[in-house]
């Protein structure tokens, strides 16, 4: 988790140096299901490239960090009525050119045993058309509807070898301690990094919450409500200056980032003056990308894929492809998201301490997350620019 938390920060950062202005919303709970998927079915010096990513010793403990992560989405987050707690569900796929049947162990104890998935071999030739539609209705189920159109057409071909594939999904009301009520929001000026400013909607209560004030920054906490075994949350890292997102994230990029545990010792307050802005907004990125700006990349020998399918030696070599796109609301009911992300070998394209009582106003660019609190996975995570952009 550590390792996809720091590509979340990464891509944050990276863009907001670049000049980029716009709302960013990633999964790293996402991402690390799709490389825990590659690592239980790799040998050879593909096996130890993925290990290094992911700080683990073995298969076995990726494997046992896997039925953990699963853990939470089948049991504590299954919820059917969001009043009884969190709505969370994963789903896990994988298509395979059926040049390169399937390992049975692989299919039936990793992909089906361990992460709740589908897996078949298919006809990525004369059926690619067939295999992107199915991909595509297979991302809009796992996230509810709120991403489509994973794959074009034309971006499948014989030549696939595998699409391997993670849809996370997550629908949360806040804590009835602290439910925000639509009268009481308002429109209130956000202060843009430009320099310009938007008339944005904001929300308030005049509940006591869980926040901490840190250097250069504070953290406020909110909860779902649950009457389940697991405890999600949504944080915001609030700057101090209006400016100060990316010294933020550069704070975080050069120490052990946004999952130090002293950002979560956080102690409950009474704030003189409290806002959160609403907002919905979807966003996609290239991971490998992010992971080149880290000085890693991903390196996968086919031939070492002999765990996941036969014949994988003669598979040619590629140049993976690794991106997500992932969407999130938060309004005063609480908070929808949803994620999915591929690993493929074709050129795809996506559409598209106590403290003192202290304000804390969300008036200007701030960084966010959805977390499990007692696994300490990171659901969601992003930076919000502009209320207002959707896209």
């Amino acid at each position: 988790m550590e390792f996809c938390t720091r590509i979340a920060n990464q891509l944050m950062l990276k863009r907001i140096q670049n000049g980029f202005n716009k709302n960013i919303v990633s999964s790293p709970l996402s991402i690390n299901a799709v490389l825990n998927m590659v690592t239980a079915g790799s040998t050879g010096h593909t096996l130890e490239h993925m290990l290094g990513l992911l700080g683990s010793k073995n298969v076995d403990e990726v494997n046992a960090k896997s039925r953990k992560m699963m853990a939470v989405t089948k049991g504590g987050g299954s919820s059917k009525d969001v009043n009884d707690g969190p709505i969370l569900t994963m789903v896990n796929g994988a298509w395979v050119n059926q040049r390169y049947p399937l390992v049975a162990k692989y299919k039936e104890e990793i992909l089906k045993g361990i992460f709740n998935g589908e897996a078949k071999n298919v006809d990525f030739g004369a059926k690619a058309n067939q295999v992107v539609d199915e991909i595509n209705s297979w991302a809009n189920t796992a996230s509810r509807g709120l991403i489509k159109n994973i794959l074009q057409h034309g971006f499948i071909s014989e030549e696939t070898i595998f699409v391997l594939a993670n849809g996370l999904y997550f629908k949360g009301i806040w804590h009835s301690d602290y439910k925000f009520d639509e009268w009481s929001t308002e429109n209130r000026m956000f202060y843009l990094l430009n320099g310009s400013t938007a008339l944005v909607p904001f929300m308030t209560s005049n509940e006591n919450y869980y926040c901490g004030s840190f250097d250069g920054f504070k953290v406020l906490q909110i909860p779902y409500q649950t009457r389940q075994a697991n405890y999600f949350s949504m944080y915001f890292f609030l700057p101090d200056e209006r400016d100060g997102l990316q010294d933020l994230l550069a704070k975080f990029d050069s120490n052990s980032g946004f999952l130090n545990p002293e950002y979560f010792k956080l102690t409950k307050a009474k704030l003189n003056e409290f806002w959160i802005p609403k907002f919905k907004f979807s966003f996609d990125f290239n991971i490998l990308k992010v992971m080149h700006d880290m000085g890693e990349s991903l390196s996968l020998n086919p031939s070492d894929l002999s765990d996941m399918m036969h014949n994988s030696g003669d598979a040619p070599f590629f140049n993976p492809k690794f991106f997500q796109k992932a969407y999130i609301e938060v309004n005063e009911k609480g908070t929808e998201a949803a994620a999915i992300t591929c690993l493929t070998n074709i050129d795809c394209l996506l559409i598209s301490s106590r403290i003192k009582s202290f304000d804390f106003v969300a008036d200007h660019p701030f960084v966010f997350m959805i977390r499990e609190q007692k696994s300490g996975l990171v659901l969601f995570t992003g930076a919000v620019m502009n209320p207002l952009q959707e896209d």
